[in-house]
């Protein structure tokens, strides 16, 4: 008997059609009446202002509560039955939110099943970023975000990085009473969105769908713990050259070069994708084609740094660093541990994995040394922000190592 009804409770086996489809219609049955009753009784309690069940046991525990703040809610009756009411409705709410979810996903067909699955997984993973962003940015010396978005041509170098700026300050006509941190915040969200999903689409070009999304997780992780100062351009960086090497893979050349000279509206290293380009292509294409691609690009490129300079003329187009970073790594040695302990792994991993890789795959490598070059130049060591624009880059790398474990494994299993 008890075998039985244990047997009666489990869902069919997919041998037995008749008995998977009288599971699925009970299931369905069930989802939705958990959802109709769960939604009501949260419409009903939103709406409800009256006494409710076992309101005088909440109200001790609110007089017991650790919080601080609970005692003068608790000394107010009509406080405690706002907050009761409120706290039952959300969890019903829930409870019937949850049971719609479960029965829409059993609904829906294979194909926007998983693309609502891609779709969930993008936003989980640039949730991650968009928590670092609100929790641990701090406002840039020297370059404040009112100041960028009111008067960019008073903040030299920083003020031709203006692509997510002007997207802030469209916000900002569209809803006025934000202020330009509000702005500032939601213009990132924006670019953290399309950063995560480009390197999402060129994970999937190498790895595949189902592996696409742990490259999403990897470029949330390491953006998240470059996240410093509040600047418009660091993620944005991730976007456009996720999006810009893409384009290459597909040979999208015109596109390459639309996302250079847009890119360079956002940060002027898009500068570094023109070599990047000319060592990828040189023996992979005829010499019309790559260096037509490198030239177009170098137009685009030079034209938007001219324009910016002709609107905007700023005495200085860099700060020099060199000095900065012979010394500061060793004056500030901690600093420089928290920068090596933020990508340092990584980038070992990263080494460890390029046999995984194909031939292609390590020549985009070369933008590692140039962004070594570069942050020597006019950057700082002590910032791991600095090398954001090689994260597609590391995250397909890592993917590509993943990938091959699988398979390794994968044979021994079917060996065995």
């Amino acid at each position: 008997m008890v075998e039985q009804n244990i047997r009666s409770t489990n869902p069919p086996s997919a041998s037995d059609p008749a008995a998977t489809e009288r599971w699925s219609r009970l299931t369905d049955r069930v989802c939705i009446a958990v959802a109709a009753v769960g939604l009501l009784i949260a419409f009903v309690l939103l709406l409800w202002h009256g006494p409710l069940p076992f309101e005088s046991l909440v109200r001790r525990f609110a007089q017991i509560d650790k919080w601080p703040g609970s005692e003068r809610l608790a000394s107010q009756q009509g406080m405690v039955r706002k907050y009761y009411r409120l706290s039952l409705a959300a969890g019903f709410g829930l409870v019937g939110l949850t049971a719609l979810m479960v029965w829409v996903w059993g609904r829906l067909s294979e194909l926007m099943q998983a693309r609502v699955w891609r779709a969930t997984w993008t936003l989980a993973s640039t949730s991650v970023v968009w928590f670092f962003l609100f929790k641990t940015t701090t406002a840039l010396p020297g370059a404040p975000v009112d100041v960028l978005m009111s008067d960019p041509g008073s903040v030299p170098i920083f003020g031709h990085r203006l692509f997510f700026v002007w997207l802030a300050k469209a916000i900002q006509t569209v809803v006025p009473a934000q202020s330009s941190l509000h702005c500032f915040y939601a213009s990132q969200v924006i670019a953290a969105l399309l950063a995560i999903y480009a390197v999402g689409r060129w994970s999937a070009l190498h790895v595949g769908e189902s592996l696409s999304s742990l490259g999403q997780v990897i470029a949330a992780v390491l953006i998240s713990t470059c996240l410093t100062y509040r600047n418009f351009y660091d993620i944005g960086i991730v976007f456009f050259y996720s999006l810009a090497l893409l384009a290459l893979y597909r040979r999208r050349y015109v596109w390459f070069v639309v996302l250079v000279t847009v890119a360079t509206l956002n940060h002027e290293n898009a500068l570094l994708l023109i070599p990047t380009v000319a060592f990828l292509l040189y023996d992979a294409e005829p010499p019309r084609v790559w260096v037509s691609v490198v030239a177009a690009a170098l137009v685009g490129h030079v034209l938007v740094r001219v324009a910016l300079q002709w609107l905007m003329p700023f005495q200085k187009q860099v700060d020099w660093r060199i000095w900065t970073n012979m010394t500061k790594p060793f004056v500030l040695p901690a600093d420089m541990a928290f920068s090596i302990l933020a990508i340092g792994v990584w980038y070992v991993l990263g080494l460890m994995s390029l046999m995984a890789c194909d031939r292609r795959l390590r020549r985009l490598t070369v933008l590692f040394p140039m962004l070594l070059g570069v942050t020597f130049l006019f950057g700082q060591f002590i910032e791991p922000r600095q090398f954001n624009a090689f994260i597609p880059v590391l995250t397909v790398i890592l993917l590509s190592a993943v990938r091959e474990k699988l398979r390794l494994e994968s044979n021994t299993a079917h060996a065995a």
